[in-house]
C-alpha cells in the first residue's frame, strides 16, 4: 500500500524531517539586500528549508495563505 502525502508537506533534505509550511518549522526573519525575508529551517538539524521575501508583520501563516 502506497501512503498518501500532501502537496504542502516541507521535507529536510539532510535528515528526513517533514512537515506542513505552517508546522514545527523554526520561523525567522533577516533583512538583506531584496528586503524582509521569512527563513524555515529544520526542527531538528537547523537546515534552511525555504526562504521567501515578505512584507512587514507577515508570518508564515500568511505566506502559506498567499501561495
Amino acid at each position: 500500500m502506497t501512503t498518501s502525502l500532501s502537496k504542502t508537506t516541507l521535507f529536510c533534505a539532510v535528515c528526513g524531517h517533514r512537515s506542513p509550511p505552517d508546522g514545527d518549522w523554526t520561523e525567522s526573519q533577516t533583512t538583506t539586500d531584496l528586503g524582509a525575508r521569512l527563513a524555515l529551517s529544520c526542527p531538528d538539524c537547523g537546515t534552511t528549508i525555504t526562504r521567501r521575501s515578505i512584507d512587514a508583520g507577515r508570518s508564515v501563516d500568511t505566506v502559506v495563505d498567499a501561495d
